[in-house]
């Protein structure tokens, strides 16, 4: 099933939720059925994003993955593909 995903209101998004729920149950699944396992997965620096548990489960799922230690986070006008590839 493809489409938008939604929090609903008052849910906390922290570490564990987007991990368990966003990423593993929603957006990976439907990233993994449309690409297969050719896609780079990006982040921004959001605190859930940035837990040691998130960051080590992206790195095992996903074929190519952009740590937030790769790329710039606070720089809105760098690219992260540019950064990543040395252009």
């Amino acid at each position: 099933m493809y489409g938008i995903v939604f929090v609903q209101p008052g849910v906390e998004v922290n570490g564990d939720y987007y991990r368990e729920v966003l990423l593993k149950e929603k957006l990976l699944p439907c990233i993994k059925e449309i690409s297969g396992d050719n896609f780079i997965f990006q982040q921004d620096s959001a605190p859930a994003h940035r837990v040691r548990d998130t960051i080590a489960l992206l790195r095992r799922e996903t074929p190519d993955f952009i740590s937030p230690d790769q790329w710039l986070s606070i720089s809105p006008d760098i690219n992260p593909v540019i950064i990543r590839s040395g252009l």
